[in-house]
């Protein structure tokens, strides 16, 4: 018996995707705005969820097979135990993405700008100062691509499952959505733009908190000005 191929499995998802239609548009909508504001905190919880729902989807075709491997649980534990772990895998493989990203990024970067300098002269590789200012670039730049990549991911996530829920709430195929069409991309850009800036808005008052959180109490110290010692 042959397996479905990825473009079967594909048509399938998308073909229950529909059926469900608007209450399953409805969740891809919520989820998507919550990675639209908060996304840079909040990545790894919608990775679970959605990896939970991968595995509830994918748990009718697991069950059987765990009945041949004689393993006595219920299809309700099975399913439990599929959506945590499938969960945990997409949430853990979205952060390690993350830092790969970043890594790649800056390997790419630096790699083609000491190349570069090299071409006009300048031999970073055997040049002490000129060693010491690249790892100190790299490493100001990391700590800055490291902030900035979960809410370039985000934004991205949060644009696809607007249009994703879109067509799911009007009713319109799933087939219509083409990922790599320009009129997509369009679609895309003032979603991700503005995900990017309220998202920093966000960040900004996290780090508020932060400061109040360890500047002092007011009124304790209005307090202890106006204590006269004994």
């Amino acid at each position: 018996m042959s397996q479905p191929s990825i473009g079967e499995m594909t048509s399938s998802l998308a073909t229950k995707m529909e059926d469900m239609g608007a209450p399953l548009g409805g969740a891809i909508l919520a989820l998507s705005i919550l990675l639209f504001l908060q996304g840079h905190r909040r990545l790894p919880l919608v990775s679970f969820i959605i990896g939970a729902s991968i595995g509830y989807y994918l748990s009718p075709e697991i069950t059987p097979l765990a009945e041949e491997f004689g393993i006595s649980l219920s299809a309700t534990q099975i399913t439990g135990i599929l959506c945590f772990f499938i969960g945990m895998v997409l949430s853990a493989l979205v952060r390690m993405s993350t830092r790969m990203l970043t890594s790649a990024f800056i390997f790419v970067t630096f790699s083609t700008g000491i190349q570069t300098l090299s071409n006009y002269g300048f031999d970073v590789e055997r040049s002490n100062l000129w060693s010491g200012i690249a790892a100190l670039a790299a490493f100001f730049l990391t700590m800055g691509i490291n902030r900035l990549l979960p809410m370039i991911v985000s934004a991205i996530f949060a644009a696809f499952g607007c249009l994703i829920a879109t067509l799911l709430l009007t009713g319109n195929p799933l087939s219509t959505f083409e990922p790599v069409e320009v009129k997509t991309f369009v679609l895309m850009v003032p979603i991700f733009v503005l995900s990017i800036f309220l998202q920093r808005i966000d960040v900004q008052k996290l780090e508020e908190r932060e400061l109040a959180k360890e500047a002092p109490d007011p009124e304790y110290v209005e307090a202890q000005q106006h204590f006269i010692p004994l």
